[in-house]
């Protein structure tokens, strides 16, 4: 069943924008591979204070104070969605992320 969601990533900041646009390009693209349809993505913020110190996952565990955040909106098969976490997951330079269920979502 496909579902709207909405999904905001947290990506390193010092690693720039070339490399960032290969991470949005990688999520984008498996999206799509799992038959998804991207509605909008955008950086929300080029690199904003975070509240507290985050640690980068892989073997460098350099902590960051700053992230850049992206904005995503796409619709996917919710039987779909696992395999675009366990992506998200393992992307070394994604420090957070969050999907919601866009039905679930009030925006004012």
């Amino acid at each position: 069943m496909n579902r709207n969601f909405e999904s905001m990533i947290v990506v390193v900041p010092d690693i720039g924008e070339q490399a960032q646009e290969e991470v949005y390009q990688k999520i984008t693209k498996k999206i799509e591979a799992l038959s998804g349809k991207v509605s909008s993505a955008k950086v929300w913020a080029k690199e904003r204070n975070l509240a507290f110190p985050l640690k980068a996952s892989g073997a460098q565990k350099k902590k960051y104070l700053k992230g850049c955040y992206w904005l995503i909106n796409f619709s996917l098969d919710t039987d779909k969605l696992a395999d675009l976490r366990e992506t998200i997951r393992l992307e070394e330079k994604i420090l957070r992320n969050i999907i919601l269920n866009r039905e679930n979502v009030k925006h004012e």
